[in-house]
């Protein structure tokens, strides 16, 4: 029954996005972020209704005639695109599995897709408003499921992420968290219906509860920062609230999460003696001697994942050693655990500048836009998605997610976003 009534409210949206793309592609991000079909269990829960839907969004745009439409020509975007054509190259000489290095090509492939529709359909603000509303319910319908479940069984059930998505543990579901808990609080204020801001501030909650919940150490700081940012921006009266409902939801998560939780955030100050974090910096020195070796097209996406890979490469870990002396064994691979070492492996130093570039160029334009237009629904959004790209950088030198499809939509937003003010100004 449930498959049913789900299809029969999915069904309009295909013939929405054939007549509205850009329609389409508010209902294309609500399914990559929600993953309905995790809720389904009957005939439907085999039906791709993501690619249906970019299907028929992107074969609408071949006969709708948007006014509002642009070209997608942005120096980030540019660099996204060689970036991509970069790890096409480096998969081609890849030293393990091809078919595993082109399987997270493909899904790449369709994040820098999507984020060139984003730049070309995200041209007004009542456009930028409506897709950042059907992204944040995206992924609050499993901040809601998961925060809830963390809540009425006191902490015994433990979030270990979302499947059939890029957020499959803990710690990418908490930084996916991360990454939409600004955008939050910016629509917050923004939205005039009273149950809808007490919606998106439940959401708020629930995900500091969620990130508690993932015991996740890279989380835990990431949500500090996050929390920092948004308390910094405040009016005194608002900071006290902030300080009240901020105290309540920690202690509350806390108390229930209990010792366990504790424990695990105890290991960030033992992280000397931590062999997590030993394991991931044996991999980090092995993605380095990987680049070193292959300067211009490292070894292939994930390729450091292969136990032969990882292996090869370990002969010469000595050539790392004044980092530190204690390393994992030398049969099984492992993930970088870090977006930076991730590139530098997979694609280089050629692949890693590029990286590089993508981020501080969007973290410079949003920090623009914020400056330049204080007190404005742009600068207000591009101080939201700034500190976003903090959390991501930072958080994000722990966790393996360098190709991860929401940061390069936030990206995409950004660059719409810095169009919007630009036809403001003056000539």
């Amino acid at each position: 029954m449930k498959d049913m009534i789900f299809l029969l409210m999915f069904l309009p949206l295909i013939i929405l996005a054939l007549k509205n793309p850009f329609l389409g592609l508010c209902g294309w991000i609500w399914t990559i972020m929600a993953i309905p079909t995790n809720m389904l269990w009957g005939f439907s829960s085999d039906i791709r209704f993501t690619y249906i839907l970019a299907s028929a969004t992107i074969l609408g745009m071949f006969f709708d005639k948007d006014p509002l439409r642009k070209p997608p020509f942005h120096s980030i975007f540019i660099l996204m695109l060689l970036f991509l054509i970069q790890t096409a190259i480096s998969n081609l000489t890849t030293l393990g599995i091809s078919e595993i290095s082109w399987t997270v090509w493909n899904d790449f492939f369709k994040a820098i897709l999507f984020s060139g529709l984003i730049i070309m359909l995200l041209t007004t603000k009542n456009r930028i408003k409506t897709f950042l509303f059907a992204l944040l319910l995206g992924v609050g319908f499993n901040i809601f499921f998961e925060g809830l479940k963390f809540l009425v069984t006191l902490g015994s059930y433990k979030i270990i992420g979302i499947e059939n998505s890029m957020m499959t543990d803990n710690n990418l579901f908490a930084l996916a968290i991360l990454l939409v808990l600004p955008l939050y609080f910016y629509i917050i204020p923004e939205v005039k219906q009273k149950y809808l801001k007490l919606g998106f501030a439940g959401l708020a909650g629930l995900s500091a509860i969620s990130v508690i919940g993932s015991f996740s150490r890279g989380g835990f700081i990431g949500l500090i920062i996050v929390s920092w940012v948004v308390f910094k921006k405040l009016r005194l009266k608002n900071k006290l609230l902030f300080i009240v409902f901020g105290a309540l939801i920690y202690s509350s998560a806390v108390y229930v999460a209990s010792d366990k939780w504790e424990d695990r955030m105890d290991t960030i100050e033992n992280a000397a003696e931590d062999l997590s974090l030993l394991g991931r910096i044996t991999a980090w020195k092995l993605a380095t001697v990987a680049a070193i070796e292959n300067p211009l097209l490292g070894t292939g996406q994930d390729s450091m994942q292969n136990h032969q890979v990882w292996r090869y490469f370990y002969h010469d870990i000595e050539k790392m050693d004044f980092i530190t002396t204690k390393n994992v064994s030398p049969d099984y691979g492992k993930a970088a655990h870090s977006i930076y070492f991730q590139v530098l492996g997979d694609t280089g130093f050629l692949g890693l500048l590029l990286f590089l570039l993508i981020l501080s160029k969007s973290w410079f334009l949003s920090k623009k836009i914020n400056k330049k237009y204080p007190d404005t629904w742009q600068g207000n959004l591009g101080g939201a998605i700034n500190t976003s790209l903090v959390v991501f950088m930072i958080s994000g030198g722990l966790l393996s997610m360098a190709y991860y499809d929401l940061v390069y939509v936030l990206i995409a937003i950004t660059i719409s976003l810095s169009r919007t003010v630009q036809e403001k100004e003056p000539n």
